[in-house]
């Protein structure tokens, strides 16, 4: 028993002193650098990183939690100068605009790589459209509110933690105030002023104002109802919740591509925080796992029919029967003492319960309002049917007695199920109806 435990014994000293000589190989080469060495190589990766394929960065920038983010376009040069672009209203105020008025701005500055505890992101001097937000000064207000904000501004960095680079991703984290940002590689042959218009038309296409709430949608069926878009302050609760007791505020920016919140933020058991627009005009959760999240208005049939809003007629985007009777309709007013057809809306008449067909019509430069009511009836979830009542206000009788065509229209669109459209799922401020029957048959309403 003694022999063969001496042999083992001897085994596992002849083994431990192979991982022992291996493990003293890995740390010489993991440590063979001292630590300044190291920085100082991860600081001049970064700053390679910064200057290569040409230079041009999208930097997604956020202040604070409290105001929405704001893209900025950066072209490092290998001499140590970057020019910022952005176009934001903060902009048009440095600029003397006013503060609702997205300005474009461009300027050239200094930029560094320098060693802290870790490699960080400097931007060293003075840049009127960048440091905007790390300056102390009292910000203008942009409501009644009038808030002094001496001594800390928009409390935003000028200087910046750089934490990871992957796949032309730079992660970064604002050195005093340790907001996470990112930065994306664009293209070098990119114009920044081309591409800052084109953010803020994409903002403009998210959010109307005149659609009051949009609608996050979970894979489980809840609806998150989300208000004040257009501000980029995104004020969502669920759907059936009450607003006042449980709304919450999120800041976003919207970029070239679509809609990211500041924070990873979850939604029943559901994480999100970056959304691509899609070409039906809605956003769509990049990292979803358990089915698509989107976020879109309400069903177009609901939209439609919000009591509020009123639709005005496009009588040049009209199609098969429905332009016949238009085409009709003007030349039997030209024959009725030269009147002419200045109007087309839809309303909904609350008194009476019920629809109103209202047109416009000029004679003498003064406008008459023949009117004619109808039902709506939803039918499933992007049609609806119009059924009208054969009633209408005193103007109908007499407009529709000297020109049948009223009648023609009318009898056109009687009883026809709709297909709803709309260029734009998340504001659909327009929307194509077209006959279920008949796609030839169609026309479209603007909110």
């Amino acid at each position: 028993m003694k022999k063969y435990f001496n042999i083992f014994l001897l085994a596992l000293v002849a083994l431990s002193s192979v991982t022992l000589v291996s493990c003293k190989n890995e740390t010489d080469e993991i440590f063979d650098e001292d630590a300044i060495t190291r920085l100082e190589n991860a600081r001049d990766d970064f700053a390679d990183i910064l200057t290569d394929k040409g230079g041009k960065w999208q930097m997604e920038y956020y202040a604070n939690s409290n105001e929405p983010g704001y893209v900025y376009v950066m072209t490092f040069k290998e001499d140590g100068s970057v020019t910022i672009a952005g176009k934001n209203e903060w902009i048009g105020y440095v600029e003397g605009e006013s503060l609702k008025v997205p300005t474009f701005g461009s300027q050239t500055s200094l930029w560094d790589v320098i060693t802290d505890n870790g490699p960080v992101l400097s931007f060293n001097s003075f840049n009127k459209y960048f440091h905007l937000f790390a300056d102390p000064e009292d910000i203008p207000s942009m409501s009644d509110e009038d808030t002094d904000e001496t001594g800390y501004g928009h409390e935003g960095d000028y200087e910046f933690d750089l934490m990871k680079y992957s796949g032309d991703t730079l992660y970064i984290t604002g050195k005093k105030y340790g907001i996470d940002m990112i930065m994306t590689r664009l293209d070098a042959g990119i114009d920044d002023h081309v591409y800052m218009d084109e953010v803020v038309a994409m903002a403009d296409s998210f959010f109307n104002a005149k659609i009051p709430q949009v609608y996050m949608n979970l894979p489980n069926g809840t609806r998150w109802i989300i208000k004040n878009g257009a501000t980029s302050l995104l004020k969502m609760f669920r759907e059936g919740d009450d607003e006042i007791s449980t709304a919450v505020t999120h800041n976003v920016i919207i970029t070239h591509d679509g809609l990211s919140f500041m924070n990873p933020l979850t939604f029943d058991g559901y994480t999100v925080q970056h959304f691509i627009r899609q070409a039906d005009g809605s956003l769509l959760c990049r990292n979803q796992n358990d089915g698509p999240i989107t976020i879109t208005a309400d069903n177009l049939n609901n939209v439609f029919t919000i009591p509020t809003f009123t639709w005005k007629v496009d009588t040049t985007q009209v199609g098969g029967q429905i332009a016949a009777q238009f085409n009709t309709l003007k030349t039997e007013l030209n024959a009725y003492g030269k009147r002419k057809l200045q109007s087309v809306q839809i309303t909904y008449d609350a008194t009476l319960n019920c629809y109103s067909l209202i047109f416009g019509c000029l004679y003498q430069k003064k406008t008459f309002y023949p009117t004619f009511y109808f039902k709506v009836e939803k039918v499933g979830e992007e049609q609806i049917k119009f059924n009208f009542t054969g009633e209408g206000n005193d103007a109908s009788t007499v407009y529709a007695d000297k020109c049948p065509a009223f009648h023609g229209l009318i009898n056109a669109m009687n009883g026809v199920t709709y297909n709803l459209s709309t260029s734009s799922l998340l504001a659909p401020v327009d929307m194509k109806f077209i006959d279920s029957g008949t796609s030839a048959n169609y026309f479209v309403c603007r909110l």
